[in-house]
């Protein structure tokens, strides 16, 4: 049987272990394949059937449910989208498990041993402690080798390739005219913040997260091997060059009018409205082949600004921002870390 074959048979066993896995949340374990049985995602028995439907059929469908359940308290919320959710974790995590463990038999070029290579390397925290900085030292160095505009522009290509939100954000996206088509998308992006509101709120409040920030990016700086005078003057060099790009975005809610982030423009255009960029070597730093005749400038007041900075902001400044950047994205696979999606309330039982 092809390792292709192998792979779609164990996904399907493990989605028939998924369906089969409704227990308890806090500690749910897998049970064995023989136990299979149906996942019931609406229970009869969680109907109160004292309300009626045509009145109020949120209470009818999950009242008797709500009556009973009790939110978990490593929880925010209860309802079985989260308990699915739980059990295709534990069903994702065993099908890695198995693949890690049997990797070193698996046919080389097998789909099955390449997933348990990738995820016994990404698991291997005394490998990854161990080597500390060293994995992103090639990219670091390409930055401290920036001397010019359009060599900053070049690693924010090389940067974005690798999944890292520098400057702008780049996406092909569906073309908001032509649903059947792509559109080459330009947004603002690379904020180490949030949102441009955490750059430009006043008080206290502000001013010390600001600050914490600012520590947060000269410690970053010091582990990778930099002296804490430097880092401390780089990290505020980062905060206000961000901050101006904070200045030049649309807020959260200006974004969410469509026609705020639909400006469709040819690339001679695009030219013209950022002549810093030169986009025909940016494109080409991205992997496109194909030509970009025509694209969605989504923000151009901040596209502008980005070319407007990159002429006046001096090269150390950019340096220490990409810098900041990917210190930023690879901090995060330095130590094994947890997430948690809060979802306040209760969702029902559908």
């Amino acid at each position: 049987m092809s390792a292709t074959r192998s792979a779609v048979r164990l996904a399907s066993l493990a989605l028939l272990v998924l369906a089969a896995t409704r227990g308890a949340a806090q500690t749910p374990t897998l049970p064995p394949a023989t136990s299979l049985v149906p996942l019931r995602v609406v229970d009869p028995a969680w109907i109160d059937t004292t309300t009626s439907a045509c009145v109020d059929f949120f209470q009818y469908a999950n009242g008797a449910w709500l009556s009973h359940d009790t939110i978990p308290a490593a929880y925010a919320s209860s309802g079985v989208g989260r308990d699915m959710s739980d059990r295709n974790e534990l069903v994702v995590r065993a099908v890695l498990d198995d693949a890690a463990a049997r990797r070193a038999t698996l046919p080389p070029a097998s789909t099955l041993r390449k997933l348990g290579t990738f995820y016994a390397t990404c698991m291997d925290s005394t490998a990854i402690e161990t080597a500390g900085a060293r994995p992103i030292m090639p990219l670091l160095a390409g930055i401290d080798s920036v001397t010019s505009a359009a060599g900053v522009v070049a690693r924010i290509a090389t940067l974005q390739v690798r999944g890292i939100d520098v400057a702008f954000r780049y996406s092909p996206d569906v073309d908001p005219h032509d649903a059947a088509h792509y559109v080459t998308w330009l947004s603002q992006g690379g904020l180490g913040l949030p949102d441009r509101d955490y750059y430009t709120n006043t008080g206290p409040a502000a001013d010390s997260l600001r600050r914490q920030y600012v520590d947060h990016l000269a410690r970053l700086f010091t582990l990778a091997g930099q002296p804490a005078t430097a880092a401390g003057r780089d990290a505020a060099q980062v905060l206000a060059l961000e901050t101006e790009l904070a200045k030049a975005s649309l807020t959260r809610v200006q974004r969410r009018d469509p026609a705020a982030t639909d400006h469709p423009l040819p690339v001679a255009e695009l030219r013209a409205l950022a002549p810093a960029v030169d986009w025909a070597a940016y494109f080409r730093g991205i992997g496109l082949t194909a030509p970009v005749t025509r694209l969605n400038a989504a923000e151009p007041d901040f596209l502008a600004r980005v070319s407007a900075l990159l002429q006046t902001t001096p090269p150390a400044a950019w340096r220490a921002y990409l810098r900041a950047r990917v210190l930023a994205a690879a901090a995060r696979w330095s130590r094994r870390q947890g997430s948690a999606v809060c979802a306040p309330g209760r969702r029902g039982q559908r």
